[in-house]
């Protein structure tokens, strides 16, 4: 069985584009969606990409990343792959799928 990598996007929808009337959660939104039809399309079983608006999420998870964004030591969006926070600050679709291909081709899961 090959290693499934889920692919965590943790946002803050207060994150406003200057110079636009936008915030940069939809642009966010849109490279998510982007980036799930890609891995989808490569490794259609195998991973998974969720987008969560982290402030708008009333649940504890993720009490310690929010923690850091609220003191200004990481900043949004963070993504972490299977549960590892691994980039903060953007979501660069080629290192995430240079880091799934790394994950996916260490073997099968015993």
């Amino acid at each position: 069985m090959l290693n499934r990598v889920h692919i965590q996007i943790l946002d803050n929808p207060t994150n406003w584009v200057p110079g636009t009337d936008s915030f940069e959660q939809e642009q966010n939104q849109i490279i998510a969606e982007e980036l799930r039809n890609d891995l989808n399309y490569n490794y259609p079983t195998v991973t998974s990409v969720e987008y969560i608006d982290l402030f708008n999420d009333e649940s504890e998870s993720f009490r310690e990343i929010r923690e850091l964004l609220n003191q200004g030591i990481i900043s949004a969006p963070v993504v972490l792959i299977n549960g590892v926070p691994k980039i903060h600050g953007g979501i660069p679709s080629m290192l995430i799928k240079t880091e799934v291909e790394k994950i996916i081709s260490s073997g099968p899961v015993h």
